[in-house]
């Protein structure tokens, strides 16, 4: 990839994700000039299509891989033309700007906003030029690409989670939202490992089943914000991982090891954080 790809990258990224950030209609500079019938429509709207322009980004980029070819990517045919998509270059990337943009807006400080969204752009400029050194396993940087894709997914999903658990939604709500980001989250994951779709998708499918029901049970908790973030994470980060490490066989004592010591530490931040919490002691 060249230098001035980079640059332009770069620059898309901070653009679009600092556009929201002004023209939030429910707490930007400008939201005074919306009336609130029209504030959550057009948050969708502008949302929706910052997460277009991200997944176009990031769809433009993989694609311009000299070993794109090797894999097998949807083709769209209209009126004798073709054209190719990369849609798992579209997950992380749009999981980024929306866990970014919830996870913000808990913050009513525009300093703290103008710094996320400066780290949040690095993030996915990172993440668009990882997933570009994934397309060919024979990359020199294909390992640490790897490594930082599946540190983006982790990043992803406690901004997600936080923002969905701080709202305490309904179970009939918030459950399905968790699975459903979990199983993008998931097959992300996954993917590297080059099993079958079918078995991605159902790998993926038992995960975001088992976040639901755990949203569920903690709803019935009035955990801190963060803290109820962190538990989804950390109970996302033992189910793919284990999934990970049987698609991969290398599912072993060590392993399972790790994963124990992980639940534990869940566990006990549960338990400390009902106690520390005198709401739910009293």
């Amino acid at each position: 990839m060249r230098v001035d790809r980079i640059i332009v990258l770069a620059i898309l990224i901070a653009l679009t994700q600092g556009f929201l950030l002004v023209i939030d209609p429910t707490s930007g500079p400008f939201s005074r000039l919306v009336s609130q019938d029209y504030q959550f429509p057009l948050t969708v709207v502008l949302l929706t299509a910052l997460v277009a322009i991200t997944s176009g980004i990031a769809d433009a980029t993989v694609r311009s891989h000299p070993q794109i070819y090797l894999l097998k990517l949807p083709v769209f045919r209209m009126r004798g033309n073709k054209f190719e998509f990369a849609p798992f270059a579209w997950i992380l990337p749009s999981l980024l700007v929306v866990g970014t943009y919830l996870f913000l807006r808990l913050f009513d400080n525009p300093p703290v906003q103008v710094v996320g969204t400066i780290i949040s752009s690095f993030v996915l400029l990172v993440v668009i030029i990882a997933q570009y050194y994934t397309v060919g396993r024979q990359e020199r940087l294909y390992g640490w690409a790897n490594i930082g894709l599946n540190l983006a997914t982790y990043i992803a999903g406690f901004l997600i989670f936080s923002a969905i658990y701080v709202n305490k939604w309904r179970a009939l709500i918030s459950a399905p939202l968790v699975g459903l980001v979990t199983f993008l989250l998931t097959y992300e994951i996954l993917r590297q490992s080059k099993a079958s779709n079918n078995r991605l998708l159902i790998y993926s499918l038992v995960a975001a089943l088992i976040l639901a029901e755990v949203t569920w049970a903690l709803n019935y908790w009035l955990l801190p914000v963060l803290i109820g973030g962190v538990m989804l994470l950390l109970i996302f980060y033992v189910v793919a991982g284990i999934l990970q490490a049987y698609l991969t066989n290398n599912l072993n004592r060590a392993v399972l090891r790790e994963y124990i010591i992980v639940s534990l530490v869940s566990l006990v931040l549960i338990v400390f954080s009902i106690m520390s919490n005198p709401q739910i002691t009293s």
